[in-house]
């Protein structure tokens, strides 16, 4: 037990003793000392030009108040630093020895100005113009600098570069810096706000001297900017900015990562990035390129994996992608968390009302490669898929490598242009695509089975799914092969003149289809569909009206044509709007034909009879020219002629009895 107590009598005598010396040494004494010891390890003034009080709590040292540092010759900004106060602690070993070694710094509410003037010096150099005069007279390199703990409590720090012309300010400053040697690593801890968002810094730097100098050096480093977090580990430079090594990311606050640049965030739907994770091999060059090689990205539910570029240099993140993925959601692109009159069509089974916000599109520019097992677009559900994209100022150009979509597969390009309100359109081509799933999803019609093949041009303007469906324009063909009509017996009403025939379980069944189209004002017209069967072929022609959901078709079959000389034809009429489509045989087209041959019919008969008496007319006519005149019309004579020989005869020969003549 003695030897405790022993231990506690001398701990607590040093310990009177350091106070003894610390208050017995003028203040006035410590300042100088103080200033001569900071000016002597960086080369700037330190000014203490207010009272300097010793104490013993929270730290072994002196509080300064009213303390500047001088800034470069050059500037003319006031002071690199001024602060009300200042705290510095001094070694109690130190002390009893005789010297003065600080080895703490705590600043209160300092303000700190850093800049460049126009040749790119920056004033906050001094300990690099400090090593260079040091080698100059001595020979020797940088004079070693320890600081064991510094501190900024509630600072602000403004930044003026003249090469740029930029100026920017930091504020609610608090940082902590551990150095026990300028030439080796240093820990630090920052945390502040940047344009109104809370960000921080916390890691090991190794070389805190070289990499002030402007060189490269070995960093661990965790950074956050509001809800948004990275952590780094590789090295990094600070003039100009640079680094090399391993990254990994989390961006949960969209709107604080653009303030950071001076941006509004866009609205951005679930699954492109409203959350995303990112890791790799992260390249920043000092042109402010980023480069992440062997990436993975998590785009909310979604994750990639590939190679990313990101240029920051210009007005907006130029990004370059090279990613694959397995089963991506996108579903979300096609649903709108817009307000409007969504409910205005709901109703009738119409397009939403609801304003499509594509302004996501305008946050960056970029080109990308996808290729992905499967991908949910909401409205469209796609199997395997190779694509490219191009954004460019709101405007993203898809090129379909191959697409599966509906069984089949889709290539050409897809547009969606976001600049000034939204368009979209396309040139696509499809084969062996399955006709019931795309009515079906589309209109709501599931009565056709077959696969086609398609060929697609078109165009919508609008920022409403029903504004867009109501201006396509383009055209189009399509090809069917064998398949089947459900819900409708084309032979049956043929039989019957019974449109009873389209209910559930009939069917017609057919060896192809083929049509083509035009599209205008959201009106499609067809005028040449072909339809091929056993038994029975048909044409078509008719209108879709794609805005206001309904058809205007009308179907003409012949059936038997084989079997009887003219076969069986019942038109038939597809009609209403695609929630209830109804077929009915066009009757008035039926009757008609019989209207018309009977019309012709009775049109013979009457020329007929008036032949027969145009014959009787003339024979009587040659009977009286015979007698009365004693004529005989020839053939091709007409009855005037004759009756004007006959006449001419009858006055030569009255005419010779009066002169007596033979």
């Amino acid at each position: 037990m003695r030897w405790i107590i022993r231990i506690v009598v001398t701990l607590v005598t040093l310990v009177m003793l350091a106070v003894g010396a610390l208050l017995l040494i003028p203040s006035d004494r410590i300042a100088r000392i103080a200033e001569a010891q900071f000016e002597e390890n960086t080369g700037r003034a330190l000014s203490i030009a207010g009272e300097v009080r010793p104490q013993i709590f929270p730290r072994l040292g002196v509080s300064l108040e009213d303390v500047a540092i001088s800034n470069a010759e050059w500037s003319t900004q006031g002071p690199l630093l001024e602060a009300a106060s200042m705290e510095m602690g001094v070694t109690l070993s130190s002390l009893i020895g005789g010297e003065i070694v600080v080895e703490a710094f705590d600043i209160q509410s300092p303000v700190i100005r850093l800049e460049r003037n126009r040749d790119g010096v920056a004033n906050w150099d001094f300990i690099t113009e400090l090593g260079s005069a040091e080698e100059d007279d001595s020979g020797g390199g940088t004079p070693d600098l320890s600081l064991p703990l510094a501190q900024i409590t509630d600072g602000s720090v403004s930044y003026r570069d003249a090469v740029s012309g930029t100026q920017e300010q930091i504020t609610a400053l608090d940082a902590t810096l551990e150095l026990a040697d300028i030439k080796g690593a240093g820990v630090v801890a920052v945390s502040a706000l940047y344009k109104g968002q809370p960000v921080s810094i916390n890691g090991t730097i190794n070389g805190v001297q070289q990499l002030l100098d402007g060189g490269v050096q070995g960093v661990d480093l965790a950074l956050s900017a509001g809800g948004n977090s990275a952590k780094f580990q590789g090295s990094a430079g600070m003039d100009p900015v640079q680094a090399k090594g391993t990254l990994s990311a989390q961006i949960t606050d969209q709107p604080a990562l653009f303030a950071l640049g001076g941006q509004t965030a866009p609205r951005i739907p679930v699954g492109l990035g409203q959350r995303v994770s990112a890791a790799g091999e992260l390249t920043l060059t000092p042109d402010n390129k980023v480069f992440l090689r062997g990436a993975t990205l998590d785009l909310d539910q979604n994750r990639f994996t590939g190679d990313l570029d990101v240029a920051l240099g210009g007005d907006k993140p130029l990004v370059t992608a090279r990613l694959s993925g397995g089963d991506i959601d996108f579903s979300s692109m096609s649903t709108d968390e817009t307000s409007g009159d969504g409910a205005a069509n709901a109703g009738a089974g119409g397009w939403s009302d609801n304003r499509i916000d594509v302004s996501g599109l305008s946050g960056v520019d970029g080109q990308f490669s996808l290729k992905v097992n499967s991908l949910d677009l909401g409205s469209i559900q796609l199997a395997r898929t190779d694509i490219a994209g191009d954004l460019d100022r709101a405007r993203l150009v898809l090129s379909l490598g191959e697409v599966g979509v509906f069984d089949g597969v889709v290539s050409g390009q897809f547009v969606v242009n976001g600049r000034g309100g939204l368009s979209v359109g396309g040139d696509l081509q499809a084969s062996s695509v399955a006709m019931q799933r795309v009515l079906r999803d589309f209109a709501g019609f599931e009565r056709l089975v077959g696969d086609a093949g398609l060929s697609l041009k078109f165009l919508g303007v609008g920022n409403t799914m029903n504004e867009i469906m109501n201006s396509l324009s383009g055209s189009g063909r399509m090809t069917v092969g064998s398949g089947e009509l459900l819900g409708l017996d084309i032979a049956g009403m043929i039989r019957n003149l019974d449109a009873s025939f389209e209910g559930e379980g009939s069917k017609t069944v057919f060896d192809a289809i083929t049509a083509s189209f035009t599209m205008d004002g959201g009106i499609l017209r067809n005028d040449d569909l072909n339809f091929v069967a056993e038994l029975l072929t048909a044409t078509g022609r008719g209108s879709l009206d794609l805005g206001g959901q309904t058809i205007d078709y009308r179907v003409e079959p012949v059936a038997l044509a084989g079997r009887l000389a003219d076969g069986i034809r019942v038109p038939v009429i597809i009609e209403g709007p695609w929630s209830n489509i109804r077929f009915r045989p066009d009757l008035k087209a039926l009757v008609d034909p019989l209207l018309e041959a009977e019309k012709e019919k009775l049109k013979a008969q009457a020329k007929a009879k008036e032949a027969e008496l145009k014959a009787a007319a003339e024979a009587k006519v040659q009977e009286k020219l015979r007698e009365e005149l004693g004529v005989e019309r020839r053939d091709g004579q007409s009855v005037e002629d004759a009756l004007k020989e006959g006449l001419e005869n009858k006055a030569r020969d009255a005419l010779r009895g009066l002169l007596g003549g033979n």
